[in-house]
């Protein structure tokens, strides 16, 4: 019994060693069980490089250097067509708009002599005016006379020849006959003048055939202030 008792812790050692190298029951699985099984997090696949294709930073150098150029605004200091640069109305100088239309005319003169009542420098139509008179420039017109169905009163015209500016402000018995009866153009131009001596400078004044007047000019023309006839003295003598 002796041998029994000592080989007891023995056999019993043995009995639960082979009982653990065994398959272990579900009870003894629950046992050795360490924890829930936990899944190893998945991995994305690595983007692979396109051979040749440039970077998203070598794209955005490239568009960088190929923006399109900005188109420059109009210059506001731009000359308008048919337009010179020049100065107002008085002085010489290029004209500053468009030149006005071309009249082929008849051309005369009168003065306060031989007008209508004679020795004064009454008008018909006072425009620009009180009485017959201007000094030639864009802002003071000197005073023309004609038909009123042939140049409107108030029309503006320009003679080169002499350099002035004329305005329609008057009358002119023999214009309006010419006019009406064959649609003769002819305009009077006002030269000043209450003595005799008018009537000489009148005649040098005038030219022969129809001549080129401008109707409606611009401002900026080339003027001549002399008066065409003061104190027995005329422009041309």
């Amino acid at each position: 019994m002796r041998l029994m008792s000592a080989l007891y812790p023995v056999l019993l050692a043995c009995l639960v060693v082979v009982a653990g190298c065994g398959n272990p029951s579900a009870d003894q699985a629950a046992l050795v069980s360490t924890g829930p099984a936990t899944a190893e997090p998945a991995h994305e696949p690595a983007a692979m490089p396109v051979p040749g294709a440039p970077s998203v930073l070598q794209a955005a150098v490239v568009a960088s250097r190929n923006l399109p150029k900005p188109t420059p605004a109009p210059s506001s200091a731009a000359a308008a067509p048919g337009s010179r640069a020049g100065g107002g109305g008085g002085g010489g100088g290029a004209t500053t708009g468009r030149a006005g239309r071309t009249a082929n005319t008849e051309v005369t003169f009168y003065g306060a002599f031989d007008n209508d009542p004679p020795g004064s420098a009454a008008i018909a139509y006072p425009v620009k005016h009180s009485e017959a008179g201007g000094t030639g420039t864009y802002a003071d017109p000197i005073t023309f006379a004609a038909d009123p169905d042939y140049m409107a009163v108030g029309t503006l015209v320009y003679y080169a020849p002499l350099r002035k500016y004329f305005v329609m402000e008057d009358l002119c018995a023999p214009c309006q006959d010419e006019y009406q009866a064959n649609r003769h153009p002819h305009i009077d131009f006002y030269t000043g003048g209450f003595d005799s001596g008018v009537t000489a400078c009148q005649a040098s004044l005038t030219p022969s055939g129809l001549v080129a007047v401008e109707v409606s000019p611009p401002p900026g023309r080339a003027v001549d202030t002399t008066p065409l006839y003061s104190n027995g003295r005329c422009i041309s003598g």
